[in-house]
C-alpha cells in the first residue's frame, strides 16, 4: 500500500494505491482457499479523497475508491459476493456464474470530535 496526504488550504487531499498478487507456485490449498484454485489472481485498489476542516473538531469528507480484480472475480472469498440463491451461481471450480471484475465505492460524511 502506498498513500499520500497533501494539505490544500483548510483541507487535505488523500490518495492511496494498494495491490496484492497471488504468485504462481504457491501451495494449491492456499490458492484454492483465496482464489478458487487460480494461482495468478490479483487485486488493485485506487482511492482518492478530500477532507475539509470546518473547525478544529469538525470536518467534511468524501472519498471514491475503485478495485479491479484479475482472474479471481468468481470467488466469493475475493469479492465477498453472495447470491442468495443456488450455490452453483458463483461456483469458481465449474466456471459458472458471474461476479464483477471491478467495484466502485463512495464515502461521504461529517466527522465531529466531542
Amino acid at each position: 500500500m502506498l498513500g499520500v496526504t497533501v494539505p490544500v488550504g483548510p483541507g487535505l487531499i488523500r490518495a492511496s494505491y494498494s495491490t496484492v498478487k497471488f504468485k504462481n507456485g504457491a501451495p494449491l490449498s492456499v490458492a484454492e482457499a483465496l482464489f478458487g484454485g487460480n494461482r495468478d489472481a490479483s487485486a488493485n485498489k485506487l482511492a482518492i479523497g478530500y477532507v475539509h476542516n470546518l473547525s478544529k473538531r469538525t470536518a467534511l469528507y468524501a472519498t471514491v475508491a475503485r478495485i479491479r480484480i484479475k482472474d479471481g472475480q468468481n470467488n466469493p472469498g475475493v469479492m465477498g459476493a453472495t447470491t442468495g440463491g443456488t450455490p452453483a451461481y458463483l461456483d469458481a471450480a465449474k466456471n459458472l456464474g458471474w461476479a464483477p471484475r471491478t467495484a466502485t465505492g463512495y464515502d461521504i460524511g461529517i466527522r465531529h470530535a466531542f
